[in-house]
């Protein structure tokens, strides 16, 4: 993929579509360059060339912030590691322990058919709800989110003048790691979900960006999450909507 820039100061530097083994990466510059998600092993070739093309060295990286502990949105920190020793992983304690282990249905690696090669905790940097941490040439807030997985986070901070959340697979993401529990564990992990949406839906941000939405949708106005909330959990697809629905809210809101 090539990078996209979203602003002056953000851009899209991974992204599949159609999904095949990472999510999207976004990085903010400024004193302290800071990804948002890395992608998996597979998708760091491209990234790598992102970076190359906005003329941001991996070595030259602060920090790495994990929406959460999936295989396709973290997996690629190894390799980044290779080019940038030592660059830290910010993830909520709630999945550091599947990464640490290398679960592959607490990573999702199942799904991709992959191993999970498991990060070590010296490596990671723990996060909780309302941390406040520097990127950039700003400051991101912590939202911690439960829902499609245990220490699944939003990011809220005001990029070039706008108010941004960073949602991963928070908004638009699928039940992955529940795949054969019975009914009432779905009904169960939903409510959570539900509830973590409701909260976001309440935070005071104008656009958002996904993990897996194409480059053309992006950023998203807050209106489209507001017109989805209702449809949330219908017939075990945790983002079933109408076709009419669907469509009416494909906006796209730009910086």
């Amino acid at each position: 993929s090539e990078p996209v820039q979203l602003s002056p100061h953000l851009y899209l530097v991974l992204s599949e579509y159609p999904h095949r083994s990472s999510a999207n990466a976004y990085l903010i510059t400024g004193k302290q360059p800071t990804l948002i998600d890395c992608g998996s092993a597979d998708g760091f070739p491209a990234l790598a060339r992102s970076l190359t093309q906005i003329g941001i060295d991996a070595a030259a990286l602060d920090q790495v912030i994990a929406t959460h502990g999936h295989y396709d949105h973290i997996q690629g920190i190894h390799a980044l590691r290779s080019q940038r020793p030592g660059l830290p992983l910010l993830i909520h304690e709630q999945d550091r322990p599947g990464i640490q282990d290398g679960n592959p249905y607490i990573t999702a690696a199942v799904v991709y058919g992959r191993d999970f090669e498991p990060i070590p905790p010296e490596d990671c940097v723990p996060l909780v709800n309302g941390q406040q941490i520097a990127a950039g040439d700003g400051v991101l807030t912590v939202h911690h989110t439960p829902g499609h997985t245990d220490g699944s986070i939003c990011l809220a901070g005001n990029i070039d003048g706008v108010d941004i959340l960073f949602t991963g697979d928070t908004i638009f993401g699928a039940m992955s790691s529940l795949v054969g529990a019975d009914v009432p564990i779905w009904t169960r992990a939903i409510e959570v979900w539900r509830q973590s949406l409701i909260r976001v839906a309440a935070l005071p941000f104008d656009v958002f960006v996904p993990g897996h939405e194409p480059f053309w949708d992006l950023p998203i106005p807050k209106q489209r999450l507001t017109r989805a909330i209702p449809y949330f959990g219908r017939m075990l697809n945790p983002w079933f909507s109408l076709d009419e629905e669907e469509s009416a809210a494909r906006e796209t809101t730009h910086f």
